[in-house]
């Protein structure tokens, strides 16, 4: 069973606590892996209405669990009670052994957010970003102890998904990596360490070219969306294709974070397919509206 981790032995000391800030669906759902693992978790985000949102995520995303038998309902009721729901962000973080940020992709709000957390945090305590795209070491920019922080960038949806890419910085510390691995490690996730940090690590620089090759197919009308995917699942063996991908991603998440790396490196690999923009402009962003390359009404 995928998520059967709770009572594995691990190199982490299980009461640690695990700050998670942002509970969009990545953050939602990286906080419901640590409680499914056995770690209490805080869960912050601004405002209340985000986090009753995010409750009523992880409430379905368990049940989903439970019905396919991946989890028992007593396993799924303990994590369940093992997450905290916090609008007081010294509140979240104060007794957390390691704090992983999942907020919008905004370079300038991730900074503020670190800048805040480190002062906030121990200096033992470890800082991680989900950040897709942006350099590790510019989002530490502004802390005094860089060191500390670390990327760990979560495959979606994480409940599901067994990889977690591990991004240091040139400032981050060998522990601060070792770290990071043991808490993905101690979640029954796979880890890779990308060892240089650049722009879209491996994931999404690899991911992104399949993306938008993927768009520029339907674009120039060789083939439509079930198609393309049906091609990726059984040519290719994945289990969803680049399309259904990005409904469920969110197309508007898609667009900022190709148009973030053709910025970085300039040379058109990354370029978003005009289609791609055209679909958000219409306000088809994926699942999360009811409509994007497929319909979910």
């Amino acid at each position: 069973m995928e998520c059967d981790v709770e009572d594995q032995q691990s190199t982490i000391d299980r009461p640690i606590r695990i700050g998670v800030v942002g509970a969009g669906i990545m953050g939602s759902g990286i906080a419901h892996v640590f409680a499914l693992s056995g770690f209490e978790v805080d869960l912050f985000d601004l405002e209340d209405a985000r986090l009753n949102e995010a409750r009523a995520a992880i409430a379905s995303s368990s049940d989903r669990l439970v019905a396919s038998q991946r989890i028992n309902a007593e396993r799924a009721d303990r994590a369940l009670a093992r997450i905290s729901y916090r609008t007081d962000l010294a509140d979240a973080v104060v007794r957390d052994g390691a704090v992983i940020e999942s907020v919008v992709e905004d370079l300038e709000v991730k900074q503020r957010l670190f800048e805040q957390l480190d002062e906030l945090c121990d200096p033992s305590v470890t800082l991680a970003t989900n950040t897709s795209q942006f350099r590790v070491g510019r989002i530490a920019e502004r802390c005094r102890h860089p060191e500390r922080v670390v990327g760990m960038h979560w495959s979606n949806p994480p409940v599901l998904m067994m990889l977690v890419e591990i991004i240091r910085s040139e400032q981050t510390a060998d522990a601060t990596v070792d770290k990071a691995r043991d808490l993905a490690e101690a979640c029954g996730r796979e880890t890779v360490l990308c060892r240089k940090d650049v722009p879209g690590f491996i994931s999404n620089r690899l991911s992104n070219v399949l993306f938008m090759e993927a768009l520029r197919l339907v674009d120039e009308g060789v083939a439509d969306p079930g198609e393309v995917d049906a091609v990726a699942r059984l040519m290719l063996g994945h289990k969803m294709g680049p399309l259904a991908t990005l409904d469920l991603a969110g197309l508007d998440t898609a667009l900022h974070v190709a148009e973030a790396l053709d910025a970085a490196y300039g040379d058109g690999r990354f370029k978003p397919a005009p289609v791609l923009a055209r679909r958000v402009a219409e306000g088809r962003l994926g699942r999360k509206s009811g409509s994007g390359f497929f319909d979910y009404l």
